[in-house]
């Protein structure tokens, strides 16, 4: 596209005055909505840093940034294993850790996240106002630009990203565009823009060959810097990966599938790229099996954006990338599922389509304007359905650490000293960044520990990965044999301070499989009892009607069990057994009062139920996601009529 193109086609200077007036009224309304967005996103990501509802992805970053901002300028990952700049190789993150002694608070980097996604916002309305306004017809350029808006605003999955954590896709997303903008209008500030890009990193590496690509097939005058460009980006990912820089990525785990069918097979770049080139119908079957979370990422920034040669080739890489990582098993949908690494996709394929029904509308014939007012008014119309049945959702599958357990983690926040090692549950681990040796629980595994350890655990809030027996299990491991001590068991919070023996390095997280402590999970109807000795550490009963002990959940295959219950009852009391899976009850025992401390044994058969809600939505707007761990979530539960003397001291489920 030449400079005049660009600029628009000649006409009088009263209609070009006439088409500017009315496209600044869009411009403003447009500038005013992402100003709006902007400002309600900084509240979000506020609300979330709040109450703790940051998970490792934060942790890597803030970590990083923390560290290197009190003079660690190679900071070690303690939760990855490895040092930082071999993560992704994003080293904008050194910086960016100035501005910790400006704004030392941890959402300094969410709000800088949000700052990055409402200016590329700018940016990319701005170049759909351009566009709009090369049409001679002020409804056409008026229509245009505000369909433009709409894609850009309406669109779920923006606020999707902006609330899953930090990630530096965000700043590589900005460079880019700002790129491409400054590229295709010919200023020769452009290459000022590679720097920063890459300096995010790998996956920054792609976007950049992406749109070198574009370049090439945008106009002859962007060819020959587009080829530059290109191999440029291809270059960087090349020597990424041969210093190993790349970790994060995982390519040998997450893409060796698409090349060899070995198991565990080491794969290098080059043998990936060579295993695909002899494998092609690998790609093809692995982008089908996950054709729900493409038409999903496609359909709200709109789909005809693909049409358009500048936007297609980043918006493929980007796309292609993230639905191929992890191959078909269990996080096959990691990265395919709508969210951050598609960010791209979300504000580039608005402007693609802007500029192909721009040129659909230079057509001849009135039959070419009415194709591009229906496909304009069909792709606003689908955007709102996404919005409507997916933007409702986003404080329920974000926000899920509730305002008393933050409070309650808040004042466990200033008690742990900035030299202590830190263990927590993932779904909070975010907060507790701030320092140099930190570990998440996932589930049963060896961890390493720190000579002052502190366990924040979490069994049921945030975003857990560990089953809430594991979880339980640790926190009556922590408490009887490892004799830690306990700071705090409020909210569902649970945090312990314990000092290793001399030379103890590691420590095994149980999985659940031995007896549970009952006062891990108090029930609606009973209060905890933890004086004396741990081994008599049980849950009571307040006398009111209700479940005395619940939340006892193991996550066991389809089969044949008993559950044991440890347990006193002066009355009648009721054993159950649930399917938490689909909330089916399985079995359930009347137990008569009890001569003292009792084991009660309820054999139950757990059939297959359903899995997890794989596929999620309405109608069209449906999106697949990571499937929670296979198999049936098996709970014990206690029930009291009440006006009885119930206690509850463990439980088990073992096979029947």
């Amino acid at each position: 596209m030449s400079a005049a193109q660009i600029a628009g086609p000649p006409r009088s200077r009263s209609a070009a005055a006439g088409l500017s007036g009315s496209l600044s009224g869009v411009r403003q309304i447009g500038y005013v909505a992402l100003a709006l967005q902007c400002i309600l996103s900084l509240v979000w990501s506020a609300i979330l840093y709040r109450r703790f509802a940051l998970t490792f992805d934060f942790t890597t970053d803030h970590q990083a940034w923390f560290l290197i901002a009190h003079g660690n300028l190679d900071p070690f990952s303690s939760t990855q294993g490895f040092p930082l700049w071999r993560d992704h190789c994003e080293f904008v993150l050194w910086p960016l850790a100035a501005l910790y002694w400006i704004c030392p608070s941890g959402a300094t980097l969410l709000w800088l996240q949000d700052l990055c996604v409402t200016a590329t916002q700018v940016v990319v309305f701005t170049w759909v106002c351009e566009l709009a306004g090369q049409h001679q017809r002020r409804s056409d350029a008026i229509w245009l630009a505000a369909t433009g808006l709409v894609l850009l605003t309406a669109n779920p999955w923006m606020w999707w990203t902006v609330s899953f954590d930090f990630h530096i896709q965000t700043f590589a997303t900005l460079f880019a565009v700002l790129l491409m903008y400054d590229l295709t209008h010919g200023r020769r500030r452009a290459w000022a823009w590679v720097v920063p890009l890459l300096a995010c990193g790998d996956v920054a590496a792609t976007y950049l060959a992406g749109i070198g690509l574009g370049a090439m097939l945008f106009s002859h005058r962007t060819r020959t810097q587009g080829a530059l460009l290109a191999g440029l980006g291809v270059t960087a990912v090349l020597v990424i990966s041969l210093v190993h820089a790349n970790e994060g990525s995982e390519l040998a785990d997450s893409y060796s599938y698409l090349a060899t069918s070995a198991p565990g097979a080491t794969l290098t770049l080059a043998g990936l790229i060579k295993g695909v080139a002899v494998h092609p119908g690998r790609v093809l079957g692995a982008l089908w099996v996950k054709r729900v979370d493409i038409a999903a990422n496609l359909g709200p920034p709109g789909l005809v954006g693909l049409g358009d040669p500048l936007t297609l080739p980043i918006v493929a890489i980007v796309l292609v990338s993230a639905t191929l990582f992890g191959g078909l098993g269990q996080y096959a949908y990691v990265l395919a599922e709508p969210t951050f690494q598609n960010l791209p996709v979300y504000l580039l394929l608005p402007l693609g389509t802007v500029a192909v029904l721009g040129r659909l509308l230079r057509r001849p014939g009135r039959l070419a304007r009415w194709l591009a007012l229906i496909l304009a008014g069909l792709l606003a119309a689908q955007t709102a359905g996404w919005w409507a049945v997916w933007g409702t959702r986003t404080p329920s599958q974000w926000l899920r650490v509730s305002a008393p357990a933050a409070a309650t983690l808040a004042n466990v926040e200033k008690q742990i000293p900035p030299s202590a090692g830190v263990v927590a549950s993932n779904g909070i681990i975010g907060r507790f960044s701030s320092r140099a040796d930190l570990q998440r629980l996932l589930g049963a595994g060896v961890i390493t520990v720190y000579p002052q350890t502190w366990f924040v655990i979490t069994p049921s809030q945030g975003s857990e990965r560990q089953s809430l027996a594991s979880a339980m299990a640790l926190i009556g491991e922590l408490a009887g044999p490892l004799d830690a001590t306990l700071v705090t068991d409020a909210n569902g919070v649970w945090v312990f301070r314990w000092a290793p023996p001399p030379g103890l390095r590691q420590l095994t997280v149980p999985d659940g499989s031995s007896p549970v402590p009952a006062w891990a999970a108090t029930g609606a109807a009973s209060r905890r009892v933890l004086a004396g000795p741990v081994p008599g550490w049980h849950l009571a009963a307040t006398g009111a009607q209700g479940y005395v002990a619940d939340g006892l959940e193991w996550l066991k295959p389809p089969g044949r069990y008993v559950a044991g219950v440890t347990l006193s009852a002066s009355a009648p009391v009721s054993v159950e057994v649930w399917d938490n899976t689909d909330d089916t009850l399985l079995a359930r025992r009347t137990i008569p009062p009890t001569a003292g401390i009792e084991q009660v044994m309820v054999p139950v058969t757990a059939s297959e139920a359903a899995d997890g809600v794989a596929y999620s939505g309405w109608g069209p707007f449906r999106a697949q996601f990571v499937p929670p761990p296979p198999g049936q979530r098996l709970e014990v539960r206690v029930w009291s009529p009440g006006n009885a003397a119930v206690n509850v001291y463990s439980a088990d489920l073992i096979r029947g």
